[in-house]
This record gives C-alpha cells, structure tokens and sequence, in this order.
C-alpha cells in the first residue's frame, strides 16, 4: 500500500495480501511468482503507455486513500473484535 500511496502504478506479484491492494489493471498489474516473461511484458508495457501511469497512480493513492487510512483500519479492527467477541459469547 505505501507503492500505491505515492500515486504511482505498481506491477507485482499475487503474494499474500498484494492482490487485495494492488487492482488488476487499473492501479497496476498483477503477475503470477515467477512467471519473469509476465513481469518484463507488464514492465514494457507500462513504459509504452505513460499516459496510464496518471490514471493507474490515481486509482491506487484512491483505494489506499479510503481502505488503508488508520481510521478505516481501526474501525475494521474494532468491528473484528466484536464478531469474535459475538462467537464467544
């Protein structure tokens, strides 16, 4: 989320949470680990169309913007909390 909050387009692998951050053609690009040819065509790719990289960094510094800002965790930490809390109950 810090690569996205810079307002710059992000090309990345599907590891861990980096898919729920990084949106699939419209933040940046999304490639399988290891697949090196995906990378370098995402890379090239992006280099060939710079008018994206504007709308791409918006979208991103957006989604960050309204799901990654300490308000929005705590309230989703909060609301973690009370689901566990209901179970146990």
């Amino acid at each position: 989320s810090q690569a996205l909050a810079t307002g710059l387009p992000v090309i990345t692998t599907r590891h861990s949470g980096l898919p729920d951050q990084v949106k699939d053609g419209r933040s940046g690009f999304l490639v399988n680990e290891g697949d090196y040819e995906a990378l370098a065509e995402k890379i090239i790719y992006m280099i060939q169309h710079p008018e994206l990289w504007g709308a791409f960094g918006q979208f991103g510094r957006h989604h960050v913007e309204a799901n990654y800002n300490s308000g929005t965790l705590i309230e989703k930490q909060v609301q973690l909390y009370k689901e566990i809390l209901r179970t146990v109950e």
